[in-house]
């Protein structure tokens, strides 16, 4: 529980929700008094998680794995969930009693070092970057609405996180593909919240190992090898790629321009296997997934941008995600506010 909230939870009285809420008001010391946010959750220190694939290679999900995976992720899901609506909510209406509840799950958590301890596996080193990324892109849209002290608390927390995945990424020796895209946009989220010259770096390198990447064709030649996966981790990578552009475009960079424009070549050609998979048999030489899952947020992202590049006949695809802090609608809004300079 955060220091300032003691005075406030003293043993023996019944705290009642009039209180609960002038209480998570003090927190932040807002101007306005909160109301309707609930106590955060207990942070999640350590994380433990198994793969949830029966295969070496990737391409074939246990389903009793993935039930189990499921049942030990619930509470990162369920707090991110609540976290991202509330900053959509915030971010949104200018909703200032939003902004200052979300804050105070984040500062909770980070002081309770949520996510900096023991990770079991790669799988949880997975999670834990994924995670960050929602975190930060969800910080980013209430930051303006906070006062000094719930950010001097959350910044250094994202700050730890994302140093904490990187190094594990290069300890691992970690493969370029999306997991390593997925780290490049963790770290410019990070980069943006908190304003580290060091995470623009690692998210702007990172975004020209993608440029190096994609092929002539558009394709991710470690993608392609996950067999009927291969048009679902092709579309989890521009989930991450066109997010990590706009970062980009929000601290004045064209990461769109990578690669001769390599994220362009990768965008269509994975538009064009969403809207028709027989193009993805062929590429990877097996029969896709069906029901393609198309990731998320990115048609958005890249269609207010570029609204002529996409083909016809691409299904709707959901506008929000947990991992990339909530409806991406509301992310464009945010960094096109952001001041354009680094």
């Amino acid at each position: 529980m955060p220091r300032h909230f003691t005075r406030c939870f003293q043993p023996g009285i019944n705290v009642a929700a009039v209180l609960l809420a002038f209480c998570l008001a003090v927190a932040s010391r807002p101007a306005v008094a909160v109301s309707d946010c609930p106590q955060p959750p207990t942070p999640v220190h350590d994380l433990t998680l198994d793969r949830y694939y029966g295969d070496k290679a990737g391409t074939e999900v246990d389903p009793a794995r993935k039930v189990a995976h499921a049942d030990a992720t619930r509470p990162l899901v369920g707090f991110l969930r609540a976290l991202t609506d509330t900053a959509d909510r915030a971010a949104g209406k200018r909703n200032v009693d939003a902004a200052v509840c979300a804050a105070t799950w984040l500062e909770a958590w980070a002081r309770g070092d949520a996510l900096l301890g023991v990770m079991s596996s790669g799988q949880a080193q997975s999670q834990r970057k994924w995670d960050l990324t929602g975190l930060a892109l969800a910080y980013l849209k209430i930051k303006p609405m906070l006062a000094a002290e719930p950010r001097a608390t959350i910044e250094p927390w994202l700050i730890r996180l994302a140093d904490a995945v990187h190094a594990h990424a290069i300890e691992s020796g970690i493969k370029r593909n999306n997991h390593w895209y997925w780290i490049g946009t963790g770290a410019g989220a990070t980069a943006l919240a908190t304003g580290s010259a060091k995470h623009w770096e690692i998210a702007r390198g990172i975004m020209r190992d993608a440029g190096r990447d994609v092929q002539s064709d558009g394709t991710l030649p470690l993608e392609l090898a996950r067999g009927p996966r291969a048009l679902h981790y092709h579309a989890f990578s521009v989930m991450a790629l066109v997010t990590l552009a706009e970062i980009g475009a929000a601290g004045g960079e064209d990461w769109y321009a990578v690669g001769d424009g390599a994220l362009h070549r990768l965008v269509r050609v994975t538009a064009h296997g969403v809207a028709n998979p027989a193009t993805f048999d062929r590429l990877a030489g097996i029969a896709q997934e069906r029901p393609v899952n198309p990731a998320s947020g990115w048609r958005d992202l890249y269609a207010a941008r570029y609204p002529d590049r996409l083909p016809g006949g691409l299904p709707a695809i959901a506008a929000s995600h947990r991992w990339l802090g909530g409806d991406v609608r509301t992310l464009a809004a945010t960094l096109g506010n952001f001041p354009r300079s680094r």
